[in-house]
């Protein structure tokens, strides 16, 4: 198609429990039961009670007396190791124990050296380190709700029971680490568990429950910050937040400042009352508040970082977690930290900092990556959820249908932060995942490497599928080479989203890209883009149908929209578009090569202002096909159009101004008709059956805080 780049493929005291024999037993119960470890949990409720209430099941247990058995087929389970026998494998034979008690060992806990097999309920009662850890089917590992603790691995962690980490309160953290990882060692892949490739592999039957305390994942500043301010106060009370987290405020500034995509601040709150966070140190940064008309006004995101449920990998050996069970998944309120491994490439490029090897990232080892699981992962939530320091992709629900993510966060990440496999070439159609939902989510400060060939990165790539919406979501700081942007619909992805409330901000390079060609109707609405370094819009490829309503672009580098494509059937509208250039920009709007003949692009009751030379320009060059473009009932604040000389003559340009009865057709200068300098054409009369209109002003109510979070029912 033209611009095609390669990317990388892959393919929360309740009153005491009922008896066992009246009711099911609820989640926080079983938990408390384990933590307190009474009989009643280990002889009647045992392994079954705890895994039917971690995933769901609610049917009453009959209270008999007797464990549950051993898995049944489970293998014969070796002698556990001795002390001082070096590594080796461990195995769990009880039921309802607790990690810390040797006899459920046969003698001996196991330690940094053993690779560890649960087939029973074990409660993970201290700290921990091992070598591995397979969690069986019929298995289960959960974290003490009461204790803060971590379990160390030096090599993956396999899932096909349960493991649970869900503290009972907001000071209460539970951590899983892995430590000592070769990143250059990882193999990558798809559907099979590789054991070397060191991380979080939920597989089988297997579920993970992540159930960190719930709090406002982020907000946005009631006012402007100034370098040197320690508090700031915000739009919304930030529920939740906690003396020692960590947040990252985001940048605002105009694209003609230096730091303006990067020109973040990272501190950690000292106290909060009400909306006001005091913070531990000051401001580096300006971070204005923006105002784009309409009575659209935007204070920067105070992004709150820090989670009390964490799984993470160390500054140099990444992990993942890679989910391929036939189990829907509950992750909510985690903070996913150091996961996404990248290898060398042997290549060396030369970064701001000096000479550095080029690294790429390992096929298939995503942050938090669902993989080809189909309508398994259907209920699927992801909440509240923090994906930082990533070498990978952050959030990949791959060829996975029904997962919503929910205020998640990735931030200071590489490669695309919300993605799927892209189409293999441009002959093939991306794979398809249906119902996806992103819900108040934030791609901050996205990257890749090298920079120079970070082509079409994005924080929100909105690919193939049915039944899929971005709504109220923020994608700043996005960096990136030529066409990379807050959002994208990419290149062979037959996807329409329902797109609402969105907004780009302080990205290196555009707000909306599209490079697609279709013969479907896609509708963008409502979507704010402002201090971006490309354009607020860039719109190609060749021929498709799209709306864009009720949006307003703002302060652009480059301008508000470009136009590549021409429309397909009903053709593209841009409707009620406010776009103020802010006088960064000679043109509000341009159009650029049109690489096919097809129908009009209709930019209808747009406002138009800020520009220094005229609001729309016709820029569409000589080797492919001419402008096809209706402008009506728009208004500027300076001169309207100008044509390119370098332009090939317009198939049509059809201009009528705000306020005025007739239309004109725009000509070619010299090319008959009356002359008008200022745009460098000319015109005739021209018949239009359309209406009158007025301009709109579009008005957009954007949230003032992310959706708020809970924590599971129970």
């Amino acid at each position: 198609m033209g611009r095609d780049q390669d990317r990388d493929q892959d393919t929360e005291s309740q009153p005491p429990p009922e008896p066992p024999h009246r009711a099911g037993v609820d989640r926080r119960t079983a938990l408390r039961w384990a933590a307190a470890g009474t009989a009643l949990a280990a002889a009647v409720v045992g392994e079954e009670a705890l895994r039917r209430t971690l995933t769901g099941d609610g049917r009453a247990l009959a209270g008999n007396g007797a464990a549950p058995s051993s898995t049944a087929g489970a293998p014969a389970a070796p002698p556990p190791n001795r002390p001082g026998t070096g590594s080796g494998t461990a195995t769990a034979t009880g039921q309802g124990r607790r990690w810390s008690d040797p006899a459920g060992w046969g003698g001996r806990v196991p330690g940094p050296h053993d690779t560890v097999h649960i087939r029973d309920s074990v409660l993970l009662d201290t700290d921990a380190a091992v070598a591995g850890l397979t969690v069986d089917a019929g298995g289960s590992l959960t974290a003490d709700p009461a204790r803060t603790l971590t379990l160390t691995a030096t090599g993956s962690v396999i899932v096909k029971g349960t493991l649970a980490l869900a503290p009972a309160d907001a000071a209460t953290v539970h951590t899983l680490r892995f430590t000592g990882i070769d990143e250059q060692r990882l193999q990558g892949g798809g559907m099979t568990v590789v054991p070397e490739d060191t991380g979080l592999w939920i597989t089988g039957d297997g579920r993970l429950v992540l159930d960190g305390a719930a709090k406002t994942a982020w907000a946005r500043a009631a006012g402007p910050l100034r370098a040197g301010d320690r508090s700031i106060t915000l739009a919304a009370v930030p529920q939740g937040w906690r003396a020692g987290d960590e947040i990252a405020v985001t940048p605002t500034a105009p694209p003609t400042e230096d730091d303006f995509s990067t020109g973040y601040d990272l501190l950690r709150v000292r106290s909060v009352s009400g909306r006001t966070v005091t913070l531990d140190g000051p401001l580096g940064h300006s971070h204005p508040r923006v105002a784009m008309g309409g009575g659209t006004t935007v204070g920067a995101e105070v992004l709150n970082l820090s989670r009390n449920v964490r799984v993470e990998g160390t500054p140099g050996g990444r992990a993942h977690i890679h989910v391929t069970s036939s189990h829907r998944q509950d992750v909510r309120h985690a903070a996913l930290r150091w996961l996404g491994p990248r290898t060398r490439t042997g290549e060396t490029w030369t970064s701001p900092q000096g000479p550095a090897p080029v690294t790429a990232p390992v096929l298939g080892r995503y942050a938090l990556h669902f993989h080809m699981l189909g309508d398994a992962s259907r209920g699927t939530t992801v909440e509240g959820v923090v994906v930082r320091d990533g070498g990978n992709h952050a959030f990949v629900p791959h060829g996975s249908h029904g997962i919503t993510f929910r205020s998640c966060i990735s931030h200071d990440t590489w490669e695309d932060a919300y993605w799927w496999d892209g189409a293999p070439d441009t002959r093939t159609p991306q794979g398809p995942s249906h119902d996806i939902r992103y819900d108040s989510c934030v791609a901050s400060r996205t990257r890749s490497e090298p920079e120079f060939r970070a082509y079409r990165l994005t924080g929100f790539s909105l690919g193939a599928g049915h039944g899929s919406s971005a709504e109220d979501c923020v994608a700043v700081g996005v960096q990136g080479a030529e066409d990379a942007s807050g959002y994208e619909w990419p290149e062979g992805g037959e996807g329409v989203w329902t797109f609402r409330r969105c907004l780009a901000h302080n990205n290196l390079q555009d707000g909306v890209f599209v490079w697609l060609n279709t013969s479907q109707h896609h509708v963008i609405e409502d979507f704010v883009a402002y201090h971006n370094g490309g354009w607020g819009i860039e719109h190609g490829a060749y021929l498709n149908d799209f709306t864009y309503r009720s949006s307003v672009l703002h302060g652009n580098a480059s301008g508000g929209i470009a136009v590549h494509s021409l429309g397909r059937g009903r053709g593209t509208v841009f409707d009620g578009i406010l776009v103020d250039a802010a006088g960064l920009s000679d043109f509000a709007v341009a159009t650029a090569r049109h690489q096919l003949a097809g129908d009009p692009v209709t930019l209808s009751r747009c406002r138009f202002s800020g520009y220094r030379k005229a609001g729309v320009a016709f820029r569409a060059t000589r080797d492919g096909a001419p402008d096809n473009v209706e402008v009506l009932d728009c208004s500027f604040d300076g001169n309207q159009l100008w044509l390119d000389p370098q332009a090939p003559a317009p198939h049509s340009i059809v201009f009528r101004e705000a306020g005025d009865a007739a239309a004109v057709d725009v000509l070619t200068a010299g090319s008959g008709g009356r002359g008008v300098p200022a745009w460098n054409a000319a015109t005739r009369p021209a018949d239009v059956t359309a209406s009158a209109r007025t301009p709109l002003t579009p008005r957009i109510g954007l949230a003032p805080a992310a959706a708020p979070t809970r924590r599971l029912p129970g």
